[in-house]
């Protein structure tokens, strides 16, 4: 991520919903004390050694204020992108968490934007709801979440000789679907801009997503990554010009922390890993025969947990960018990495009544980063599913972006038939 952030911001940011008016002080104030009382201000990083440290101490937080007028939801739009492409210094000692409040009639949104290198959303989501919950608070008090407060690094469990071997042989067959795969446009140098837009759904589309991928005994990431190899085909045509790459790929952002030992899962940091999927996708080809396809490599990928080879795969390719010159740094990614999209998921529940009025929905924005020209972030929340669509403009336009966003909801929702 270090290394990405060097080419263009990358950052993430969450959103909250929240049926009741907050004041801007209030939250400056209250969020100030969490982070002070986390011990997550003044922050510095080491990019060279990948090594980072919190000095602690009070911090002033000062968040933006968006009026929504008639249509605060199309403010929190525009913001999260905005924020998707707005660097954080992260030079010296900085803050790598931003705050915004758009206020709308009888309600508000309350966001976090965040270096991504210091936490992956599960930290982040946790940390938002303190935030929110100690709005309603009349005086500071002690965290509500204590992991808040923990940080370390805990190694992987490498597991016994047999899965390691598994892992590698499985390594070896993925790099042979990389060099099948059809590589996405590269970038003219710095021009690595994420657009973002958001869509939802309601209880009863919700429902019918879950639906389709059990009658397929599949997950909704399964179907989500067949649905976004679909929908990218048309975008991805000359793929059938070539005759070595023709295969369409993508990736998968996995949680790590059920691979923790038991006592550093609540651990607030960055715990992701990460695998890829590849299917020919010939024209014609149904939703339904790739997700069964796609459901077998998303099972074989859980048994051996491959995922886990995840961080050996970048520190390789960390070395190698490393000694790549400044004009080839920018093409690196899609070259050695030729994925077309990737799916990030979330849930978040469970913020109770601690918070000032009920927290309505919740939104998620992401960068798409060197490596992959599209995103979908699937975030999960009290029944029903958000959908937040990130594409890197100079690869994937908007109007294409929106094609593909469309095409993508057509077929989790089966309004091109049967699957």
């Amino acid at each position: 991520m270090l290394q990405w952030n060097g080419l263009h911001p990358y950052n993430a940011v969450h959103v909250a919903r929240i049926a009741a008016a907050i004041d801007p002080a209030r939250l400056a104030a209250r969020a100030a004390h969490v982070l002070d009382e986390a011990g997550l201000t003044n922050y510095s990083v080491e990019e060279r050694r990948g090594a980072y440290r919190y000095e602690g101490g009070t911090v002033e937080v000062e968040p933006l204020v968006l009026e929504g007028g008639d249509a605060p939801l199309a403010v929190v739009h525009r913001e999260m992108e905005r924020q998707v492409n707005e660097p954080f210094p992260c030079q010296g000692t900085f803050q790598p968490f931003r705050w915004f409040l758009v206020r709308g009639e009888g309600e508000c949104f309350i966001g976090l934007s965040y270096f991504h290198a210091v936490a992956d959303a599960e930290s982040v989501g946790r940390l938002l709801r303190e935030v929110v919950s100690a709005c309603s608070d009349e005086a500071p008090r002690p965290l509500r979440d204590r992991g808040l407060a923990r940080r370390g690094n805990s190694p992987l469990p490498l597991g016994d000789p047999v899965s390691l071997a598994r892992r590698m042989v499985a390594s070896c067959r993925k790099r042979g679907r990389m060099r099948r795969s059809h590589r996405p446009p590269g970038n003219r140098a710095g021009d690595f801009r994420s657009g973002w837009f958001g869509r939802s759904l309601d209880p009863r589309e919700t429902a019918s997503v879950l639906a389709l991928a059990k009658r397929h005994g599949a997950t909704v990431n399964d179907l989500s990554l067949a649905a976004m190899i679909l929908a990218l085909s048309p975008v991805a045509e000359r793929r059938f010009e070539e005759e070595r790459r023709r295969n369409l790929s993508a990736g998968c952002v996995v949680n790590l922390r059920s691979d923790l030992p038991t006592r550093r899962r609540e651990d607030f940091g960055l715990f992701l890993g990460s695998f890829s999927v590849s299917h020919a996708a010939p024209l014609g080809l149904g939703l339904a025969g790739l997700l069964d396809d796609i459901h077998r490599q998303t099972e074989e990928v859980k048994r051996i947990k491959f995922y886990l080879a995840a961080r050996a795969e970048f520190f390789v390719a960390r070395l190698v960018f490393e000694r790549q010159s400044e004009e080839k740094r920018p093409h690196f990614y899609h070259k050695v990495y030729p994925v077309w999209g990737g799916v990030t998921n979330f849930r978040m529940d469970g913020f109770g009544g601690a918070a000032p009025g009920p927290v309505t929905d919740y939104y998620r924005a992401v960068s798409t980063g060197p490596a992959v020209p599209f995103i979908v972030g699937v975030t999960g929340f009290e029944g029903r599913i958000h959908f937040g669509f990130t594409h890197r403009e100079a690869v994937i336009p908007k109007e294409a972006a929106e094609g593909v966003a469309e095409r993508f909801l057509d077929l989790v929702l089966e309004k091109g038939g049967e699957a």
